[in-house]
């Protein structure tokens, strides 16, 4: 069973001011947030537990995975045999827009991770596997004053409606601070936003990089 944690073999993928039950986070000014479906803000408890993101299977699909691994494997599958769970990385149609305008993740930006295991018992499927059911999910967000990193992590197991922050002590914060590529996110396992930043198919090194200027007017189109 996959449990929501950050030390999870398989992925490496914050508290501030209480608000009241189900609150949007005031990460996103008053003006801006208007323009934003409230499903896409994040919310929290009263006691400062994140509310469970509606909507997110809606969102724009930044990368996507299979076994992928931020240590050394320790054994190999058998043949046949899946290399690990699908991960799948999604972010508000939002702050991905404002992303491919600006080359910044705007405050309260939300980087939701999916996890399923691989299936394969389904016809008329003869190899190859499938994404089972969602089992957990974790949410990597933007929101100053929770982490001196800028960023904070949530997890959320079944249908938990909300979700403390995960100790900064935590492998993700220190893993995420030295092996992300731009601003604490792990964009070089998503294309678009990878391209946006001019890095490479396969960026080897996870150094930082600087903010592009804008694009022309109409050069990036928000992906559904």
């Amino acid at each position: 069973m996959i449990r929501p944690k950050c030390l999870l073999p398989v992925v490496v993928p914050l508290f501030a001011v209480a608000c009241s039950q189900g609150a949007p986070s005031d990460a996103v000014t008053a003006g801006a947030a208007d323009s934003i479906p409230a499903g896409q803000l994040a919310r929290f408890t009263a006691d400062g537990r994140l509310v469970r993101p509606e909507g997110w299977e809606g969102w724009v699909l930044a990368g996507t995975s299979m076994g992928l691994t931020y240590t050394e494997p320790t054994s190999t599958p058998a043949p046949g045999e899946p290399p690990g769970i699908f991960l799948n990385v999604y972010v508000q149609p939002w702050a991905y827009e404002r992303f491919m305008e600006s080359g910044e993740f705007p405050e309260g930006t939300m980087f939701v991770l999916a996890m399923a295991e691989p299936v394969r018992k389904a016809d008329p499927a003869r190899g190859g596997f499938y994404m089972g059911e969602i089992s957990m999910m974790e949410v990597h967000l933007k929101r100053a004053g929770v982490h001196e990193s800028g960023w904070g992590f949530y997890g959320f197991g079944g249908e938990d409606a909300s979700a403390k922050l995960i100790p900064s002590e935590a492998n993700c914060y220190s893993c995420h601070r030295d092996e992300a590529a731009y601003d604490q996110a792990f964009v070089q396992f998503y294309p678009k936003i990878r391209e946006r930043l001019g890095l490479g198919s396969a960026a080897g090194d996870s150094a930082a990089v600087k903010t592009p200027a804008a694009p022309e007017s109409g050069a990036f189109e928000t992906e559904s």
